[in-house]
């Protein structure tokens, strides 16, 4: 058996109540015996969460580590969370890259181009094999239009709710997956409460990201071929647990370095573009 620990800035947050479960799920459905078994927090949860960590530990039946050193030396694979905040990411996950041993970072991977960088170069320093993504990236629904249309996207429109900084990246995951690398710069727009921003990549290919409080997940994609045809978002988890489960057996990471960094520099330069809305901004 595949035995799993979680390390978090503190559990008890959607993540961390959910993921135990869906990989049990997903254990039980592509026949990869796995559990997590293991759990360090840095710190316990502010007095309004429920559980903390020793609550948390008894009710998924998980060992309580006494230190970060021990949950690595007790596990086959590490799931990095804090999933509602990027910002402790590289420090909370250094110790966990330099292990050797499988790693997968929650979304969002990290808070800066920069940090992700310094992140990739700690993890080949000490070959840690390295994944992240949104399970979005997995939703059904793309997965099938990637393999019906075999033609170049050459434009694709998403929207979403949330915050740039934290929740943007599920759509900015359903973008690259069909864009690919190679976006040059984006243009940023504000109506009302809604942020607009034009990605450019050249030779005509553009793709589009809204993001507004209550705007739900949607997804469209175009090819000069097929026209204009819209992606359902909807059934992603366990498609997205496969892909974890059979990472750390075979330790091959899923998603490309540079389709990771791709997003976090998309991500990065529509943050500053909407600083300066109407102004173009190199990625």
């Amino acid at each position: 058996m595949i035995k799993i620990g979680f390390v978090d800035r503190y559990l008890d947050n959607w993540h961390t109540n959910h993921y135990p479960e869906y990989i049990r799920l997903a254990s039980e459905l592509y026949g990869i015996e796995a559990r997590v078994t293991h759990a360090w927090a840095e710190i316990e949860p502010p007095s309004e969460y429920a559980m903390t960590t020793r609550v948390w530990c008894e009710r998924y039946n998980c060992t309580q580590c006494s230190s970060y050193e021990e949950l690595i030396d007790s596990v086959d694979a590490i799931m990095v969370m804090c999933a509602d905040d990027c910002l402790p990411h590289e420090d909370l996950a250094a110790r966990a890259l330099s292990s050797g041993k499988p790693v997968y970072c929650d979304k969002t991977f990290a808070p800066t181009l920069e940090a992700a960088t310094r992140m990739f170069e700690r993890a080949e320093q000490y070959n840690t094999p390295m994944f992240t993504c949104s399970a979005q990236r997995y939703c059904m629904e793309l997965l099938s239009y990637q393999q019906q249309v075999k033609e170049t996207v050459s434009f694709c429109a998403t929207t979403g709710p949330g915050d740039m900084v934290n929740y943007s990246i599920h759509q900015y995951e359903m973008l690259q997956a069909l864009m690919g690398v190679g976006a040059k710069r984006c243009q940023a727009f504000y109506g009302g409460d809604t942020a607009h921003i034009v990605y450019e990549y050249g030779e005509g290919r553009l793709c589009t990201f809204t993001q507004g409080p209550k705007l739900p997940f949607k997804l469209f994609a175009a090819t000069k071929k097929e026209g204009t045809r819209e992606i359902a978002v909807t059934d992603y988890y366990m498609n997205f647990m496969n892909k974890l489960l059979h990472f750390f057996v075979d330790k091959k990471v899923p998603i490309t370095k540079e389709d990771t960094l791709e997003i976090m520099a998309m991500q990065q330069a529509g943050r500053n573009a909407l600083k300066q809305p109407g102004e173009w901004v190199t990625i």
